[in-house]
């Protein structure tokens, strides 16, 4: 009896232990997660913090290093840690970069795609290239040292290895080098006039002596004079190489320099000088132009006449159109250029305004590329070097 009283006051003890125990591991394994939950959030924390300053720090290295408006402030940086060899380096190379890629972008105003890939400056002793497959054109020099020599070679070797890459196998090489010639100078006399008195002496001046290269350097200044260089015969070969690129094409060599002759009449036309602008009709280069000398007659006299004539120029065979207003006053000439695309079924490509010193007096120029959209399909449906010596 007595036994069994003892038994049945065990039972309960036992029961309350065991359930104090499950009460303790519950209690450990509750603090054991609250702590991995706990340090599981810090962790996330940490590593979204962490994750966010690295993007940020990406994210700004990216513009100090790519984008030109950046890459002067990137240069300053780079250069307070001149003390350091690599950050004397970079601040040099990002100050270059940042000239060409500066330049890119003036000049890609003028005419969409004439330099398509930006510049990055490498310190190797080995030839510049047009890297495709990055899009982008390597400078490689020697030197690092931001001298006028460094910067002249930089953007001969940027100019001749990026600029309308596709088209020069359809250019002869004295019409090359006016055109890289033109180009440079133009950089040059904008960005660092002692590299360009380096460029003038040592390099363009031992080309000088070629056959055809003076000549053609007159023209090419006579057509960056009235506007006409990069907006119509840069891109005329930018359209040229789109298209024929990358099959030989010796027909073509021909035609590309008889159009800069033929330009280049239009570009050294007097004021006020009467007719009509002959188009060209070759078998790759078919351009013609609308000439607005005073677009405010257009107000008066109405637009039809100018409708008429740009479609007789693409019954002619005319793939492209340039409107080429100048005036105190363009904005007629951009409603021209939309009734004539509409007209004609063009798109609008391309336009600028310029500043065009005529006569000693400073007109504001306007420049419009049509181009027919058949044309304009066939070019987006396909794929899209040397210093002189």
């Amino acid at each position: 009896m007595s036994w069994n009283l003892g038994l049945a006051r065990l039972r309960p003890m036992k029961l309350k232990t065991a359930s104090y125990f499950m009460a303790a591991i519950i209690l450990i394994l509750t603090g054991i997660g609250s702590i991995i939950y706990f340090s599981f959030n810090i962790v996330l924390q940490l590593i979204g913090a962490g994750g966010s300053f690295a993007g940020l720090g990406m994210f700004v290295y990216y513009l100090l290093t790519s984008v030109p408006a950046y890459q002067g402030v990137g240069a300053w940086i780079a250069r307070g840690l001149a003390f350091w060899k690599a950050g004397e380096k970079s601040a040099v190379a990002l100050k270059i970069q940042q000239s060409l890629n500066s330049a890119q972008e003036e000049i890609n105003s003028e005419a969409s795609g004439i330099i398509p890939y930006p510049a990055k400056v490498e310190w190797v002793d080995k030839p510049s290239f047009l890297d495709t497959d990055e899009e982008v054109v390597v400078i490689r020099m020697k030197e690092h040292e931001e001298n006028p020599r460094n910067v002249a070679y930089a953007v001969v070797d940027y100019i001749t290895k990026g600029m309308i890459p596709y088209s020069r196998p359809y250019i002869e090489k004295s019409i090359q080098i006016a055109i890289d010639s033109t180009m440079v100078r133009k950089i040059l006399l904008e960005k660092d006039k002692s590299a360009l008195d380096y460029f003038l002496a040592n390099v363009l001046n031992k080309v000088l002596g070629r056959e055809g290269v003076q000549h053609f350097m007159n023209v090419m200044n006579n057509l960056d004079e009235r506007g006409l260089f990069t907006r119509v015969y840069l891109e005329e070969l930018r359209e040229l190489g789109l298209e024929l690129y990358p099959m030989p094409n010796q027909d073509v060599l021909v035609e590309s320099k008889e159009y800069v002759e033929h330009l280049n009449v239009l570009a050294t036309r007097k004021r006020g000088e009467l007719g009509k602008a002959e188009p060209y009709i070759g078998k790759k280069i078919k351009v013609a132009y609308v000439l607005i000398a005073e677009p405010e007659k257009l107000r008066r006299e109405g637009y039809g006449p100018y409708v008429q004539y740009a479609l007789g120029c693409l019954e002619a065979g005319a793939e492209a159109i340039y409107l080429l207003s100048r005036g105190k006053n363009n904005k007629p000439s951009r409603k021209l250029a939309d009734c004539v695309a509409l007209a004609c079924e063009m798109e609008i490509v391309n336009v600028s305004e310029y500043d065009e010193n005529v006569d000693d007096e400073m007109l504001r120029a306007l420049c419009v590329e049509l181009r027919s959209e058949k044309t304009k399909l066939e070019a987006e449906d396909k794929t899209d070097g040397t210093r002189f010596d």
